[in-house]
């Protein structure tokens, strides 16, 4: 019995269709509020955040994933 492996194929403009989620980066429009939360197993951190700010939120937003792989996981971006 052989099986087919279904692949995701590239399209012009859009980023790859990721094969696992590992992760979640949420950013809430009308109160300014941004939280990451990560699916990885035994992460011992799930939740990071929630900040509250524009200038809070915008920093969050730029260094959450590297700061969060590295502190919890031993990863850089």
């Amino acid at each position: 019995m052989t099986g087919r492996t279904v692949q995701a194929r590239d399209t012009p403009g859009r980023a790859p269709i990721p094969q696992q989620v590992i992760g979640v980066l949420v950013i809430g429009t009308e109160n300014i509020r941004a939280r990451y939360e990560c699916y990885r197993h035994g992460c011992p951190k799930r939740r990071e955040g929630p900040v509250f700010g524009s200038p809070a939120v915008q920093a969050f937003v730029a260094e959450i994933k590297g700061r969060h792989l590295a502190a919890y996981h031993g990863e850089t971006p």
